[in-house]
């Protein structure tokens, strides 16, 4: 189709061209002065005429020639260009980071990938006038876009914030949010959504979390423990002592008492 389209264009050029070097043979054939105007008829220069026609031909096939490579020159780009558009949007869509085009609070363009992280069809961010509906209320909406969003993005361009949104089944979806602004100085022309599903990384920072807390109540009970067997030795100890004391108390006094027998006069 594209090349039966250049070929019709090269042939309108062509034609055109014929039909202009026709018109000025012509003209100097018929000897328009004298015909329409009665002037002195002038002789024809079958020479000059035949060199004028020669340059005219190589002149238009220059031009054919050239007219050509500036439309294949310019098919060459538009195919590069729908290349290179089909695949940003492989990649864009084979993406597992949502991206989202806003503008003004609108959903302009949105990648399918949204629909696997919150649920909500695409045909619904384009349809709707905001993405309020992805937020808790009205009032949150409004608190997000101004304390967190263009607080930042006015003054540096660029955020990146957590938040948890509302997935369509209404439970909450933590994410990272990335925003570029196409034009800091002039947010109506949109910023760029880069969304980023963190629930696998919360979920696993929650079971780390009863990991520890795990981990820490089993130190907790295994400290317990040993202080408990350390004072059950210590218990022990103290009695050992107090008994090993005892039991020489007792024979240093059966000595003393051996000594003063010992002593004593046999009647």
């Amino acid at each position: 189709m594209r090349r039966n389209s250049k070929f019709r264009f090269q042939i309108i050029i062509a034609a055109l061209f014929i039909i202009f070097i026709l018109l000025i043979f012509v003209s100097q054939i018929v000897d328009v002065p004298h015909l329409f105007f009665g002037r002195e008829s002038m002789p024809i220069r079958w020479t000059t005429l035949m060199i004028e026609f020669v340059i005219s031909v190589l002149a238009g096939s220059i031009l054919l020639y050239l007219t050509g490579r500036w439309e294949s020159g310019m098919k060459d780009t538009e195919e590069k260009i729908e290349q290179s558009r089909r695949l940003l949007l492989v990649i864009l869509e084979g993406s597992p980071v949502a991206i989202l085009l806003i503008r003004k609070d609108k959903a302009v363009w949105v990648s399918k990938s949204i629909v696997n992280i919150l649920g909500w069809p695409v045909e619904k961010w384009l349809k709707e006038p905001s993405i309020v509906f992805c937020y808790p209320n009205s009032e949150e909406f409004e608190r997000v876009n101004r304390e967190i969003i263009y607080k930042d993005i006015a003054r540096k361009g660029r955020v990146t914030y957590e938040y948890n949104y509302v997935h369509k089944d209404g439970h909450r979806v933590p994410t990272i949010v990335k925003i570029q602004a196409l034009n800091k100085d002039d947010l109506g022309e949109g910023v760029i959504f880069s969304v980023i599903d963190n629930s696998d990384r919360k979920k696993a920072e929650e079971v780390i979390r009863k990991l520890n807390e795990g981990l820490e109540q089993k130190v907790k009970e295994r400290t317990n423990e040993l202080a408990e067997k350390i004072h059950e030795l210590e218990r022990f100890k103290e009695a050992t002592i107090n008994r090993e004391l005892r039991i020489k108390e007792l024979r240093d006094e059966i000595d003393l008492l051996k000594k003063r027998l010992e002593k004593k006069p046999r009647k």
